[in-house]
């Protein structure tokens, strides 16, 4: 499982992702790279789609959907950031990151047919491509139960309504973090606020 640090606002606290997220965020992860190594029809790609769809079916036990924000080198799950320092989900969350994508969800009712699309979308290399995937939504291809969100600068409403920096008293978050949660809650299209994960990679993503 992944340990997190969260930041809500005048406290800091500690969180860990469930078994299920944490071993579908690395499943996922696992496919994404397997189908950006081998061709299609390869027979390392099918075991992959079917893990993935696996795991979910474990979350989906207890919930409909499940969404994933996205950050330079983390990703979000359920309001807990993952650990920047690990190798497989950091990688992912760089692969999503340099597509300019600002989430993902899937939702009860994912088979391995949609799995394997969105697998092969994530899979592109943006360098190589040359055009990263959130620059082109138009081509984004739609499914029923899986969904790619760009992410939406245009949508930004900076937490607290505020304009500078940090307060004195520690109360409010800085800038950057504030601009980097209104990224991931705008991506994901959700009404509550994503909790801060991790204010250094906050900044990073801003500048």
């Amino acid at each position: 499982m992944n340990e997190a640090s969260t930041g809500t606002i005048g406290e800091t606290k500690h969180a860990v992702l469930s078994r299920e997220l944490s071993e579908f965020l690395i499943e996922l992860s696992i496919a994404v790279h397997r189908y950006a190594m081998y061709p299609p029809g390869h027979p390392s790609l099918r075991p992959a789609v079917e893990n993935a769809v696996g795991r979910l079916g474990e979350i989906f036990m207890d919930r409909r959907t499940v969404s994933i924000g996205v950050a330079n080198r983390q990703l979000v799950i359920e309001g807990v950031a993952t650990d920047p320092r690990h190798p497989v989900l950091s990688d992912l969350a760089r692969r999503l990151h340099n597509h300019q994508l600002g989430a993902l969800s899937c939702a009860v009712g994912i088979g391995p047919r949609e799995m394997e699309g969105v697998l092969e979308l994530l899979a592109r290399e943006a360098e190589k491509d040359g055009e990263p995937i959130g620059l082109a939504p138009s081509r984004i291809p739609v499914w029923e139960h899986a969904k790619v969100y760009p992410v939406g600068y245009d949508q930004i409403e900076l937490m607290n309504g505020s304009s500078g920096g940090a307060a004195d008293d520690g109360s409010h978050m800085d800038r950057a973090t504030q601009l980097w949660l209104g990224l991931a809650q705008s991506a994901l299209a959700g009404d509550e606020p994503v909790e801060a994960a991790a204010p250094p990679d906050a900044k990073e993503l801003a500048e």
